[in-house]
């Protein structure tokens, strides 16, 4: 199996170089030329790393050559300044391109497309939790750009004949990220994409309430930013499902090499969802942290189903919010190397 990984020097992207290699695939590895990251490939043992840029149709090409197995992992996340048509370009017709390149080559075993919940409507949305067979609306440019790129890689899978799996992950975050997550700093931060307007994926929690950001700031008054909070609304307490990059990968792993994954969508994420009160739980007791409790006019409730995963697939997701934060404590103490970080 030689294997082509797109993104490779991403989050997901050098992880799942990483497992590849422990299981004995040949891997060339793309990364955007002068991609700083790239040097968290410097480590990994036989890997070839080649340089194209998702809008150069000549150097993916060349990248598509002699490989057996595509994971399309390269996207960009958040627009930025970037002009509208360069972002729909990167991750939809990015996808087209790399696809044009494996049909010029001969074709793969499969090809395997990271999507997104997004792709849900996160912001609003229509079922909690979430399965694959949800209509998806998404409304934003990211979600929309990548819901794209599923019906591109859906139309050219039949069109070439070109076996295809999509794995649609929750919000990925390595465990140094995650350890972040349920502070005052980071909630605020979420809370402030109100001020991205409708160039949000998340745009619809704001519509009624746009004062959240305000009320959560009277609320958490002096407390510094690394204070555990927890949010409820009318009908209990916020959640979201999170996914750690090593269970993201594995997820990958097996969309790509499972037989009976062809032609499917999986949601990939963490077993059960965590609750903002559950999270602040965590990081007030693992990091020695006060705690708060703040009350806002909703609820949001973003979770998927994991049922198709784990049964066609046989997917098992390992860790859970408390053994994400733990597997960061452990790092720090240079304890445990069982992943590589989003930031080098």
């Amino acid at each position: 199996m030689k294997v082509l990984v797109t993104g490779a020097a991403g989050r997901v992207g050098a992880n799942m170089v990483r497992r590849l290699r422990a299981a004995g695939a040949d891997v060339r590895a793309m990364v955007m030329p002068g991609d700083p990251q790239r040097a968290k490939l410097d480590t990994l043992d036989g890997v070839e790393i080649v340089e194209a840029d998702l809008g150069d149709q000549h150097a993916i090409d060349a990248a598509s050559r002699g490989v057996t197995h595509v994971v399309h992992l390269a996207a960009q996340l958040v627009r930025g300044d970037t002009p509208v048509d360069r972002f729909y370009d990167v991750n939809a017709f990015g996808t087209l391109r790399l696809l044009e390149g494996v049909v010029k080559n001969g074709g793969v075993e499969r090809f395997l497309l990271a999507s997104t919940d997004g792709t849900y409507r996160p912001g609003d949305p229509p079922l909690v939790p979430l399965p694959e067979d949800t209509p998806q609306e998404p409304a934003d440019y990211y979600g929309t750009a990548k819901l794209l790129g599923e019906v591109i890689l859906r139309n050219h899978a039949a069109q070439y004949d070109i076996p295809f799996a999509i794995t649609r992950f929750a919000t990925v975050l390595d465990p140094v990220e995650a350890r972040q997550h349920f502070r005052v700093g980071s909630v605020r931060a979420l809370l402030r994409r109100v001020e991205l307007g409708r160039d949000c994926n998340i745009w619809p929690l704001f519509r009624e309430h746009p004062e959240m950001v305000g009320l959560f700031d009277e609320a958490v008054g002096e407390a510094p930013d690394d204070t555990a909070v927890a949010l409820s609304g009318p009908n209990g307490s916020w959640s979201i499902h999170l996914l750690d990059v090593r269970d993201a990968v594995e997820g990958v792993y097996l969309a790509l090499t499972v037989p009976a994954a062809a032609g499917r969508a999986f949601n990939i994420t963490a077993a059960e969802p965590t609750t903002f009160e559950h999270g602040a739980d965590v990081v007030a007791e693992l990091d020695g942290v006060p705690r708060l409790d703040v009350r806002l006019p909703l609820t949001w409730r973003l979770e998927m189903t994991v049922d198709a995963a784990r049964d066609v697939l046989g997917y098992r997701p390992r860790h859970d919010f408390r053994g994400m934060v733990e597997s960061a404590i452990a790092a720090d103490r240079g304890a445990a190397d069982s992943f590589i970080p989003a930031r080098i």
